[in-house]
């Protein structure tokens, strides 16, 4: 197999996996969490994640728990794979200086629980409750754009993954591909932006989960305690 097949291929598998890690099912309920409590979260596991291997462990475990609790289960297998990459690549490159297998295994899982971490809070993370934050502080012009763009950049990559699919079909450059998925963006933009004219007094409505927001409050304050005390 040729480089730039594999080159091709790459490209399209971390496309179609950062699609399926961030974007899909929709608005459900466990993306009404304020979006506060779901930063202090990650910027709480960050900290955790810098211990030993218990402290590893606990975190790994909260992302998990904050994907299956809040109805995103299926999202875990894909965001997995796709930590994997940063995270096996940091295990190839420490080990030839750490000469050990086992302090170069802790780095990779570092890696990939602080990649797991930010995948996690990026997949719950929700444009409707920005425009409704922008709303509310009088920045009306500017509410609609976090909706739009989080619309636009699913399009965008699926458009993305089809162009290197068929370019690896044909054999072509993977650059080629991908100039024609700038252009379909370039397409994209000017259909929005027509259509923004249709749009110039944007209100999102938008309403918190009690349920979830306990959930995710739960996780922060176990995370906290394990902080202090560990």
């Amino acid at each position: 197999m040729s480089v730039l097949k594999r080159i091709t291929e790459l490209l399209r598998l971390i496309t179609s996996l950062l699609f399926r890690s961030v974007f899909i099912y929709g608005d459900i309920e466990g993306r009404h969490v304020p979006i506060i409590i779901n930063l202090a979260l990650l910027a709480t596991q960050i900290l955790v994640a810098r211990g030993g291997i218990e402290r590893l462990l606990v975190v790994l475990a909260s992302v998990l728990l904050t994907y299956v609790i809040r109805g995103s289960s299926k999202v875990v297998a894909y965001s997995s794979v796709l930590a994997l990459i940063p995270s096996t690549w940091y295990f190839v490159v420490s080990l030839p200086f750490t000469m050990s297998f086992l302090t170069s295994a802790l780095i990779a899982l570092r890696v990939f629980t602080v990649s797991l971490s930010f995948l996690c809070f990026f997949y719950f993370l929700n444009p409707v409750e920005i425009s409704f934050v922008l709303r509310l502080l009088n920045l009306g012009n500017l509410s609609l754009y976090p909706v739009l763009t989080w619309r636009v950049i699913p399009h965008v990559m699926r458009d993305m993954e089809t162009a290197l699919l068929v370019g690896e079909m044909k054999k072509v450059e993977a650059w080629k591909s991908l100039a024609i998925a700038v252009l379909t963006t370039e397409e994209y933009v000017s259909l929005y932006e027509e259509g923004l004219f249709s749009k110039p007094d944007y209100k999102p409505s938008y309403e918190y989960s009690i349920k979830h927001t306990f959930i995710t409050l739960v996780v922060l304050a176990t995370l906290i305690l394990t902080l202090l005390l560990c």
